[in-house]
């Protein structure tokens, strides 16, 4: 009788794989990652003074992100979501050259360069 249930659980399991994680390895969203990383936003301008069509942009601390071939070198000012939030706004793709550094007080009168950015704070 044991043989045939051991034989009959055996069957019913064969190919099933189970992989067991210790309890440690489950995280809940109480416990936060501190691999997660600080994001920050801000929106550019295409007119001075803020003025013109706007996009906005997020990205995480010290990732450089390209703004896009529909914004490269178009952006005219530029201001941070909140006071605390600092982006560097770049002349090149690659977060490389020339740069900028905005907050939430804002450049309202930028050349047409911009190509990429940086948050640097949150």
């Amino acid at each position: 009788m044991r043989k045939t249930l051991l034989a009959a659980a055996a069957t019913a399991l064969a190919g099933t794989f189970v992989i067991a994680q210790p309890a440690s390895a489950h995280q809940t969203s109480a416990q936060p990652s501190s691999a997660r990383l600080a994001a920050g936003s801000w929106t550019g301008w295409a007119g001075t003074n803020y003025s013109g069509l706007d996009r906005s942009w997020s990205g995480d601390v010290g990732v450089c992100n390209y703004v896009g071939d529909n914004w490269n070198d178009k952006i005219r000012s530029a201001k941070t979501a909140s006071a605390t939030t600092r982006v560097e706004l770049w002349d090149t793709w690659n977060c490389n050259g020339g740069a900028i550094v905005i907050d939430g007080s804002g450049y309202y009168n930028i050349g047409a360069w911009v190509s990429s950015y940086k948050v640097t704070a949150v």
